[in-house]
């Protein structure tokens, strides 16, 4: 099971030396795990850094922790990842948020199309992002990945162009390449960009609308196989191709 547990600033408060952990960190170490006084346990606040720490103290709702050594991050991918797609149904949300946070995506935007199935709310990206809390638990990263609120996509690409220099890729299997399609063999070939999106479709593909529109905001499409994929499937092999290399 893992020991790190994560330094939520809603719920808990820390400093250089010493963590008050709230909520439910608090009540898994105590209550789930059942801890004790003397544990060495692994925080981490979201941002970047971890901490080596010893349980101080357990009380009713809150765990005191002494921080004892600051540790370094040297597992985020050099390469800042987005994946934007719109959400699948059900239990394949989770699925779906977890397996991107492992692989070490930086920030997942939902997408509002045509053939959506699932719509965000305030509610849904608070679940998502508990999924990714727990990912991160078990993963080792020491950075959340970023769930934004949905986009229509000329939104979608308002806040791209906001970002900077960032590659765009779309990733959808267009008729015999005709609009210039490239592969993960030619990308990896070359130097990967710092920054990369990945567009992906919904159940049901996107509409011939839509992909003119994507293609018009400079999205190069990319093609993963002949195979069809599903849509969690396809963001989970786009992010691998990308950060399993960096």
């Amino acid at each position: 099971m893992s020991n790190r547990f994560f330094l939520d600033p809603a719920v808990s408060t820390f400093n250089k030396e010493q963590a008050v952990l709230s909520g439910d960190e608090a009540y898994h170490f105590s209550r789930v795990m059942r801890g004790n006084v003397g544990d060495e346990i692994i925080l981490f606040d979201g941002s970047g850094f971890s901490y080596r720490s010893r349980v101080e103290s357990i009380g009713k709702t809150t765990v005191t922790v002494q921080i004892v050594e600051t540790l370094p991050d040297n597992i985020e991918s050099s390469i800042r990842l987005t994946v934007a797609t719109a959400l699948p149904k059900g239990d394949r949300q989770r699925f779906l948020a977890e397996k991107l946070a492992e692989l070490g995506v930086a920030r997942f935007i939902p997408l509002h199309l045509e053939r959506s199935v699932a719509r965000s709310s305030a509610a849904v990206a608070q679940r998502l992002r508990r999924h990714v809390i727990e990912a991160a638990k078990q993963c080792g990263r020491n950075v959340l990945m970023e769930i934004t609120d949905e986009m229509p996509l000329k939104e979608l690409n308002d806040f791209l162009t906001k970002q900077g220099n960032i590659t765009k890729f779309l990733l959808h299997p267009l008729a015999l390449g005709t609009v210039g399609q490239t592969t993960p063999q030619t990308i990896l070939a070359g130097k990967l960009p710092k920054q990369i999106v990945v567009l992906i479709g919904p159940e049901g593909s996107f509409t011939d609308q839509e992909i003119e529109t994507v293609l018009n905001f400079g999205f190069q499409p990319i093609d993963l196989g002949a195979r069809i994929l599903r849509t969690e499937t396809a963001c989970i092999a786009a992010a691998a191709v990308f950060l399993t290399s960096s």
